[in-house]
Order: structure tokens, then sequence, then C-alpha cells
């Protein structure tokens, strides 16, 4: 069991994120099997409950009757109610001795010896609270209220499964390059999602803590991870986690080998490149996620979304297409309003061909620079990606702009969120935070939200790689002038 639930955590993992360049999963945990548990108790409950009802009742069984037979008297459950009754009396003095204070619960009191002294009269008289007679009331097997009750029990299943799957799809993923807290809110399966996702890179990573606050915690081995990073508020908590200390260590371990293999690698490409004169070829940028394309027809209005210049290795974003429709509602109505007015003014005046052909152009003319103007404001929307820096621009059609950019290096988190529709339709928000006064950045209703924060967070990666070769760069080039030096000074043959 447990050995399937890693697996399907894996499986899950592996939909959750787009891996980037190089990158692979590695671990993963999920909530553990207590959380399940507890979120399971209402929907387990309501099987029972239901489920228990619409048994009972298709026995034969019925609540409070009073035809059940003979007067039953004093038998062993009014012998035991009574004793309740004398109890609940007892417990009424003790209250009416402590005065006004206690006069609620000296009310609540009389309203249960009530109840049980009616539930004793009504068994003394020969009624039952519960009572099954099969021949008497087999009309009940297949009555409405059964089938609710049945068809209730059945929602409630389906609630377990989706419970499940809810439980499932919370999880802390650790890759090679990065650590991903997936957060879904399900209510169907594949079609109702909520996402939201954060991240940190290895390189931010300072610090791990794995907490087990109680002893049954520590014996069944779920708390809490908090990866502590660089920025500012960017921590990442994943509470009820299962088996935290294991993750913790999982983490750290790849912090210290990803520090030591990016300075071992660095440090020799160096020693290459400013020593010995050999220079390494990057590797040209392609276009790694999926692209919107357009029907040919179509594609001075749809545009290819993202576009990417291999070139310069710069992906172009805009909001998702179906904004751009939302944009033509507005004309299109126009249009058709315009056109059926046009129609009925000139059944009911009888207008002349010339003034209809002028008003028809009027319409007409008037949706094609309003569509015009949509098209070309959705068009001015974009978000900029390169091998540097960030930007995005929200510009009107030949009119004011506002143009923010920001270096990768500045920017400190990449994450998404997806509402339940927007996940439904493929489109999302995806939201940068940067080091510096310059706030958030957010990619306003891209197309598949996950696939851009992994080129972002890639670019990222291969981006503070760079900058801490240029670091580097200087130590290099200060040995390679001494080395130079003492070769003039005849320093290294001096014996």
């Amino acid at each position: 069991m447990v050995n399937w639930l890693r697996r399907m955590l894996r499986l899950d993992a592996e939909e959750a994120i787009d891996l980037g360049l190089d990158e692979q999963i590695l671990h993963v945990i999920g909530r553990h099997w207590v959380v399940l548990l507890g979120r399971l108790v209402p929907p387990l409950l309501s099987i029972l409950i239901f489920g228990g009802l619409a048994l009972y009742r298709a026995l034969g069984g019925v609540f409070l009757a009073t035809d059940s037979g003979a007067p039953v008297g004093i038998d062993l459950i009014n012998a035991l109610l009574i004793a309740v009754t004398v109890g609940l009396i007892l417990l009424w003095f003790a209250l009416f001795v402590r005065g006004k204070k206690a006069r609620r619960p000296r009310n609540i009191v009389v309203g249960v010896g009530a109840a049980v002294l009616l539930l004793i009269w009504f068994r003394y008289n020969g009624g039952r609270v519960f009572y099954v007679d099969a021949l008497r009331y087999s009309d009940q097997q297949s009555d409405t209220l059964n089938v609710v009750l049945m068809l209730l029990a059945v929602i409630s299943g389906i609630f377990v499964l989706f419970t499940f799957y809810d439980w499932l799809n919370d999880e802390l993923i650790l890759t090679n390059q990065r650590v991903v807290y997936d957060n879904d809110q399900v209510i169907i399966p594949r079609l109702l999602e909520q996402r939201v996702q954060e991240q940190i890179f290895l390189e931010d990573v300072q610090d791990v803590n794995a907490k087990t606050a109680t002893y049954p915690q520590h014996i069944l081995k779920f708390g809490t991870v908090t990866i502590r990073s660089a920025r500012i508020g960017g921590n990442i908590v994943f509470d009820a986690a299962a088996d935290p200390i294991e993750m913790q260590r999982q983490i750290m371990n790849q912090v210290k080998a990803l520090r030591k293999r990016i300075g071992t690698a660095t440090f020799d490409q160096m020693i290459e490149e400013r020593v010995y004169g050999s220079k390494a070829g990057k590797p040209k940028l392609k276009v790694t996620i999926k692209q919107t394309r357009s029907m040919q027809s179509l594609s001075w209005i749809f545009l290819e979304n993202p576009e990417f210049n291999e070139d310069s290795g710069t992906y172009t974003w805009r909001p998702h297409w179906l904004f751009q429709l939302r944009a033509l509602i507005g004309p299109l109505i126009l249009l058709l309003v315009g056109l059926f007015s046009v129609a009925v003014v000139t059944s009911t005046l009888a207008l002349d061909a010339l003034l209809v052909v002028l008003f028809t152009t009027v319409v007409l003319l008037a949706f094609v620079v309003w569509a015009a103007w949509e098209v070309e404001d959705y068009r001015n929307d974009l978000y900029i990606l390169n091998p540097n820096n960030v930007v995005d621009i929200e510009k009107k059609p030949f009119g004011p702009e506002d143009r923010r950019q920001a270096g990768l290096g500045a920017i400190t988190n990449v994450q998404f969120s997806t509402t339940f529709i927007s996940n439904l339709l493929g489109y999302g928000d995806v939201i940068l935070e940067t080091a510096g006064a310059g706030g958030k950045f957010t990619f306003t209703h891209v197309p598949r939200p996950n696939e851009v924060v992994t080129v972002i967070s890639d670019y990222i990666v291969q981006f503070k790689r760079g900058e801490k070769a240029k670091t580097l760069d200087d130590t290099v080039e200060l040995l390679t002038r001494y080395h130079e030096a003492q070769q003039r000074h005849n320093e290294l043959n001096a014996p």
C-alpha cells in the first residue's frame, strides 16, 4: 500500500510540473495518511447514516411506531430512562443552588428531562422508537424516501473518491534544480481544479527545518517541513507532511551536491577558457513549450502564443486567445444591433437604397474600427522573457504605455495560480516576485501557466549560474595576471 501511494505521488508530480533542461524529479512527499483519515470522516459517516437508514427501511424498519403491540409497562429500557430522569432532577437541584448564573443550564436540563419523560410515556403505552416489521412495511424498499437515501449514500461514496484524489494532489516535489510546493483544490478531478504552485531554487535554499511537534507525530512520522530561502517572506511551509525528516535530508543533500557540482564545473571551465584559451560553445536556445497556433486564414487575428525568437532566445507571451474573443464581443454586438436596426428602419420607412447603403456602411465601418482597436489593444499587452530580463508591457493603441522591466537576477520567486474555471480552460496568472522596489510582475491570463513557470525558472537558473561565473572570472583573471607577472620576473624557475 505504501509503495503504491508513493508511485501515485510520483505520477502526479510528473503531471504537476514541467521539467526544465536537464531537470529530473528526485523525491516527492504528500500529506500524511492521518490527514486523509480526518478528511474521510464526514463522507464515510454520511455513507453509514444514509446507507444504514436505507437498509433499515428496506428491512421494514420505522421510527416512533405507535401500533407495535400491547403496552410494555416498565421494562429494562424504561427503567434506565427513569434512572436518567432521576439523575437530571439531581443535576437541576445542583444547578439551582448556583442561582441566576446557572439559569440557562437549568433550562436545558428541564428540556432534556421533559423529552425523556415523554419517551418513557410513549414506550409505556406500547410505542417503539425503532420497530421492524418486514411484512407490514414492505412497500418502503423502493419508495421515494429510500431512493433519495440511497442516492445520498452513492454521492457520499463519490465524495470519498474525490477526497482521496484531493489529498493525493498536495505534494512537495524535489528536483535537481528546485523545490516545488504543488497545492491543488479539487472539486471534479481533471475538470474543476484550482492550482497554486510555489518554488524555491536550490541555489536560494538557506535552511530546511523538519519538525514533529508531538509524540504521536514522531511515532507516525509526520510533521512540518519549512524551506527557508534568502528572500524575505519566500519560505515554503508544508504541514502534515509524510516523513518530513527524510525530505529534509534529501533537500540538504541536493543543495550541497549542487553547490559542489556547480563550483567544480565552473572552476574547470574558467581555467580552460581564461588560462588555456579554449572557448566552450554555448547551447543554442530552442522553444521548449507548446505554442497556440491558429489556422492560416485567422493568423492575422490570432497570433502564435508564445512567439519565440530562436536567435535571441526571447519568448513573447500574450493573454489567452479567449480574452481576445471577449474583447470582440462589444464590436460584434454593435454590428448585429446596427444591421438589425438598419433592416427595421428600412422596412418601416421604406428608405431609399442609397440611404440603406450609407447606414450599412457606417455600421460596418464602426464595427471594423472598434474591432481593430480591440485586436491592437490585445496585441500590445506583452510579457517578454529573454536570457537577461523580463519585460511587462501594457500599451493602448496609439496611446500611453506602461513598461516594466527587471533583471533575472532580481527575481526571487516564480509561481502560478489558477481558478477552477481558468484551470479548465487552460490559462492562469504567473507571479514573479523581485527583490527590488519594483514589487511583483504578474503575467495575467497566460496560456499553460505551468509551462511558463518552467521556462522562466530555467532561464533564471542559467542566469544565476552565469552571474556566479562572472564573479569567479575576476578571481581567475587576477590569478592569470599574477602567473604572468611571475613569468616576467623569472620567479617560477627560481631556485
